[in-house]
C-alpha cells in the first residue's frame, strides 16, 4: 500500500521520463501552474488582437469570424486564442490534480481560489465561445440558459431565444457574454493573486526555455490543425450535431444523462468537497518558534522562508524576526537561516551528531519525501530523516564531518515539496548563500542524489572516492547526481505532440436532440386577461397616481398538445408571473413526439377565457418546429 508520505517521491519518479528530455529544473511537469499563466497571458494577447475585428451584433457576429478565419495571420492568431485557452483548462487541472495527489492543499486559501479560478476560467471560455454565434455557440447558450433556469430568478424562455433565434433577446445576451468575457478575464487575474498572495516569490513566469518550447509546439499544432467554425447559428433552429470541445464543456455532458436540478446538485456537492479538503484531510503541525532575545535581526529567516511566513518588525522599540502562525507550514528551513539557533520547532530535533560507536563512512540525510532506501553492503553510517533538506544547519554538516563521519550523503527531491528547500541547502554548501558552510570543509566530501538518480552503485563510488579527499582541504566541488541538460528539440517535439490532441478533444461531435423524432418547441409569452383591477376611481388621488383602473391580477392558462387522434402529448397549467400574479406568463417546453401532426390550444381558465388554437401543425424530423405568441395568436416560427 502507498504511503501517503511519499506521493510527492512517486510523483517524482513519474516526471523522470520528463526530465530526461528537459533536465529537472525545466521538467514541465514542475511548472504546471506557471504554464498556466504563460496561457492564460496567449490567450489574453491574442484575444485582444481579435476583438479588433469582431463585430458584438449578433447578426453580423459569424461573418465577422469568418472574416478573420479568412485571412492567414489572424486565422493563425485565432487558432493560437482558442487553443490556448484549452490548454489553459489542461494545465490548470493537471496542476490542481499534482497539488491533490502530493498533498499540497494544505493552505486553504490557495486551494480555494484555485478551485475558483477554474470556474472563471470555465465561465470565460463559455462567453467566448457563445461570441462566435455558429452551431455550438448556439448549443451552449442554450444548453447555459436552460442550466441557469433551475434558478427562480432566470426565465426558461431564454433558453427558447436562442433556439428560436430571436436577435432581439440575444443582442442583450451578447453584450452580457461579452462584458463577461472581458471582466471574468480581468477578475481572474484577482483570482490569481489571491491564489499565490500568501507565498513568498511564487512561479508566476516560466524559466525562458519553456514558454519557447511551448510557444513554438502551440505554433505548428495551429498551422497544422486551423480553428473552423461549425455551420451559423441562424441556419437552423436545432442544432442537432455539434462540434464539442470537452475541455470547456465537460460540465454539460451530463445534462444528457440527468435533469438540470441533478446538475446543480452535483456541481454544489463536488465543489463543496473538493473546498473542504484543506479543513478534513490536513492536520495542523505546530509552526516554529522564535527566541526573540536570541535574534539578531539578521534577516536570513525571513528571505529563506518560502510561504512569507516571517517579517521584519518593530517589537520592543527593537527589530525582530515575527512569525506568523497562520502562513507557516512547518517546513523547518528557516530553522537552518539561523547562525544563533533561534528558531525552533516541534517535532524537527537537531542533527544527532554524538557518534559512540566511533566514525562511519557516511552520515545519511534525507529529506523526509524520499523514499527509505537500502545502502550498500559493508558500508558503515548512520541516518537521519529532515522535513526538507532546507532544515539542514550547515553548522551541524561542519560537525559531522569533523566529528562523525568521512562524507555525508544528502537524499532530496529532484522538484523540492517545500518549493525551494533544496536549492537553498545546495547554495548555502557552494557558500552563495548564508550561512554558508566553512572553508576548512571539501565538498568534494558531500554528495546530493536526488529522488530519480539513487542507486547503490552511486553511493558505493561516493565512498570509493572518500579516502583521497579526506586530507584534501582544498574548496572542491559538490556532486549533485541530477539531470541537468535540456534536449531542445527533443523538448519541442513532445510538447507538440501533447498539443496535438487538443484539436481533436475540442472538435468532436455530440448531440443533445434525439433527431430520430419529432421536435416541438413551445418559446411564447402571453399576457392573459386581467381577472381583477386596483380602481382608484372612486378614492382620493395621490399624485403621480393612475387615474385608470390598474390590472391586479391575471388569469393562468392551460397549454394542451394534442395528437390528431385526441391524444394528450402535453398539458400544463401556468400562472403569471409577480406577487399578485400580475404580469405576463413565459411559457417554454421541448416536446419529443412521434406524430407528425399535432393540435395546440392554449386556454385562459379565468375571465374571458379566451382561446387560440393552431390545428395540423406539421413536425419534421430535419429541424425542430416552434411555436410563438405575436398579438395574443399562436403561430408556427418559418
Amino acid at each position: 500500500m502507498i504511503d501517503k508520505k511519499l506521493n510527492h517521491w512517486y510523483f517524482q519518479r513519474f516526471a523522470s521520463v520528463f526530465s530526461r528530455v528537459y533536465s529537472s529544473r525545466l521538467n514541465p511537469l514542475y511548472h504546471l501552474g506557471d504554464i498556466s499563466i504563460l496561457m492564460f497571458a496567449v490567450a489574453c494577447v491574442s484575444g485582444v488582437y481579435l476583438f479588433l475585428f469582431y463585430n458584438v451584433d449578433p447578426a453580423h457576429a459569424f461573418d465577422s469570424v469568418q472574416q478573420i478565419s479568412a485571412n492567414p495571420v489572424h486565422a493563425v492568431i485565432r487558432s493560437i486564442h482558442r487553443y490556448s485557452s484549452d490548454l489553459l483548462v489542461v494545465f490548470i487541472v493537471l496542476h490542481f490534480t499534482q497539488t491533490l495527489l502530493t498533498g499540497k492543499y494544505k493552505r486553504a486559501l490557495s486551494w480555494i481560489s484555485g478551485i475558483f479560478s477554474l470556474l472563471v476560467v470555465l465561465i470565460i471560455g463559455v462567453t467566448g465561445f457563445i461570441l462566435v454565434w455558429d452551431e455550438k455557440g448556439k448549443l451552449i447558450g442554450y444548453l447555459t440558459a436552460k442550466f441557469f433556469s433551475a434558478i427562480p430568478i432566470f426565465d426558461p424562455s431564454i433558453a427558447g431565444s436562442f433556439i428560436s433565434n430571436n436577435l432581439d433577446v440575444i443582442g442583450g445576451f451578447f453584450k452580457v457574454s461579452v462584458f463577461g468575457h472581458i471582466f471574468f478575464s480581468i477578475f481572474l487575474i484577482i483570482v490569481l493573486w489571491l491564489h499565490v498572495m500568501r507565498i513568498a516569490k511564487p512561479k508566476i513566469f516560466s524559466p525562458k526555455p519553456i514558454w519557447i518550447y511551448s510557444i513554438i509546439a502551440l505554433v505548428g499544432v495551429c498551422l497544422i490543425f486551423p480553428v473552423k467554425s461549425d455551420p451559423s447559428a441562424q441556419e437552423r433552429f436545432i442544432p442537432y450535431n455539434t462540434t464539442f470541445d470537452w475541455f470547456y464543456f465537460f460540465g454539460y455532458s451530463f445534462m444528457k444523462i440527468a435533469s438540470v436540478k441533478m446538475n446543480w446538485i452535483i456541481m454544489l456537492l463536488s465543489g463543496g468537497l473538493l473546498a473542504s479538503l484543506p479543513f478534513v484531510l490536513h492536520r495542523k503541525v505546530a509552526p516554529a518558534t522564535i527566541d526573540l532575545d536570541k535574534c539578531n535581526a539578521c534577516k536570513l529567516c525571513s528571505e529563506d522562508c518560502p510561504y512569507g511566513a516571517i517579517d521584519m518588525l518593530i517589537y520592543k522599540g527593537e527589530r525582530k524576526a515575527i512569525l506568523d502562525p497562520d502562513k507557516c507550514v512547518s517546513c523547518g528551513i528557516c530553522i537552518a537561516s539561523c547562525r544563533d539557533f533561534a528558531i525552533s520547532m516541534p517535532g524537527i530535533a537537531d542533527v544527532d551528531i554524538l557518534n559512540l560507536s566511533g566514525k562511519k563512512q557516511l552520515s545519511v540525510i534525507s529529506c523526509s519525501k524520499f523514499k527509505k532506501v537500502e545502502m550498500p553492503a559493508g558500508v558503515t553510517f548512520d541516518t537521519q530523516t529532515l522535513t526538507c533538506l532546507g532544515d539542514l544547519h550547515m553548522k551541524d554538516v561542519e560537525q559531522m564531518l569533523n566529528e562523525k563521519s568521512d562524507g555525508v550523503l544528502l537524499l532530496g527531491c529532484e522538484d523540492c515539496y517545500h518549493r525551494y528547500g533544496k536549492d537553498i541547502a545546495v547554495s548555502r554548501l557552494e557558500r552563495k548563500r548564508q550561512p554558508v558552510l566553512s572553508k576548512r570543509v571539501s565538498l568534494n566530501r558531500i554528495q546530493l542524489i536526488t529522488a530519480n538518480h539513487y542507486s547503490q552503485q552511486a553511493v558505493s563510488d561516493f565512498v570509493k572516492e572518500l579516502p583521497k579527499h579526506l586530507e584534501n582541504t582544498e574548496k572542491g566541488e559538490l556532486k549533485i547526481l541530477d539531470y541537468f541538460k535540456p534536449h531542445h528539440w527533443a523538448a519541442v517535439l513532445i510538447f507538440f505532440a501533447l498539443f496535438l490532441a487538443i484539436p481533436f478533444l475540442s472538435n468532436t461531435r455530440i448531440s443533445f436532440f434525439n433527431k430520430s423524432e419529432n421536435m416541438l418547441v413551445l418559446n411564447f409569452k402571453y399576457i392573459s386577461s386581467p381577472t381583477e383591477y386596483e380602481d382608484y376611481s372612486g378614492k382620493q388621488q395621490r399624485q403621480m397616481q393612475s387615474l385608470k383602473p390598474i390590472v391586479k391580477r391575471r388569469s393562468p392558462i392551460q397549454v394542451e398538445v394534442t395528437s390528431t387522434n385526441n391524444q394528450v402529448l402535453f398539458e400544463k397549467k401556468y400562472t403569471p408571473r409577480g406577487l399578485r400574479q400580475d404580469i405576463s406568463i413565459f411559457v417554454y417546453n421541448e416536446i419529443l413526439t412521434a406524430d407528425s401532426l399535432v393540435n395546440i390550444k392554449v386556454v385562459e381558465t379565468e375571465g374571458d377565457k379566451k382561446i387560440s388554437e393552431l390545428k395540423n401543425v406539421r413536425l419534421t424530423k430535419e429541424d425542430g418546429t416552434i411555436i410563438t405568441v405575436a398579438d395574443g395568436v399562436l403561430k408556427q416560427l418559418k
